[in-house]
């Protein structure tokens, strides 16, 4: 086996964003460790978590040195550096990868690297201490690095643009205006926040209906009103989802805050 011709046809599989000659060098149910996120990928859900890795950084990898061979396994080091348009820009970050092989195929590869910032070793020191020695199984290929984008986005669509206020919002939807797929939100908001879909919706708009609860009004139907505005299909589900998540119902909630109400008032008309 020509493990120099390996390691070659490895890392410009790489540079090009070929995920179909990447998979050609490697077995079906092949790993792929990262030392940086502590996470590995295996098997169907690589072709995704490599597709992620190709969209969310922009690399261009050079190898240094002589690739060693020590029994099924090559070990090679390189370079990473700004990929700026067509042009290679400085250095990044180096490191050595370490590719096992069985009957010419690629079954398991780690990736060590060090970035000589002080901000990135901060950040691998963090993610250490939180979760020492341990490791992922990145689900679905959605690794940590667009994970973090994700809630991110999903973040900002929602305290900024406030779709939630739609009430026949969808999960397809929010991932299309994300720019992600379904399972991977899913995934996001399940790891986040603990939850699924519909109860995370809610405790958006009860979070939105507690702050239109405590505002003035003379209009007897105005927890009503609240309800709709802040993105429920009815009065029904909104006391119901608001007593869920609050421990009691808004009209319960606006009357223990009458005081406050009034004292926001008076200050406005003052």
């Amino acid at each position: 086996m020509d493990v120099e011709r390996l390691v070659d046809d490895y890392i410009n599989a790489w540079n090009r964003h070929d995920i179909t000659q990447l998979l050609k060098l490697m077995d079906k149910r092949a790993t792929f460790y990262d030392a940086f996120w502590m996470e590995y990928c295996v098997g169907r859900d690589l072709a995704r978590y490599l597709q992620d890795d190709f969209a969310e950084t922009n690399f261009w990898y050079k190898r240094t040195g002589n690739a060693i061979r020590v029994d099924n396994s090559v070990v090679f080091r390189y370079i990473a550096h700004e990929r700026i348009d067509a042009k290679i820009g400085h250095a990044v970050f180096n490191g050595a990868e370490v590719l096992i092989f069985r009957d010419d195929k690629i079954v398991a590869v780690s990736d060590f690297y060090c970035n000589p910032e002080p901000s990135a070793l901060e950040e691998v020191a963090k993610l250490a201490a939180w979760r020492p020695a341990e490791t992922h199984n990145v689900q679905a290929g959605l690794g940590a690095l667009k994970a973090s984008r994700i809630r991110s986005l999903l973040s900002d669509t929602m305290t900024q643009n406030q779709v939630y206020l739609d009430a026949g919002l969808t999960r397809l939807q929010v991932a299309k205006q994300i720019g992600c797929s379904v399972d991977h939100l899913m995934q996001v908001i399940n790891a986040e926040y603990a939850t699924g879909f519909e109860n995370f919706l809610d405790q958006c708009r009860v979070k939105h209906a507690t702050e239109l609860l405590l505002k003035d009004s003379d209009d007897p139907n105005y927890v009503f009103r609240v309800a709709l505005q802040s993105g429920f299909e009815s009065s029904e589900k909104f006391t119901s989802s608001f007593r869920r998540l609050v421990g009691e119902t808004p009209v319960d909630f606006r009357n223990r805050n009458a005081k406050k109400i009034n004292a926001i008032s008076d200050q406005i008309t003052n």
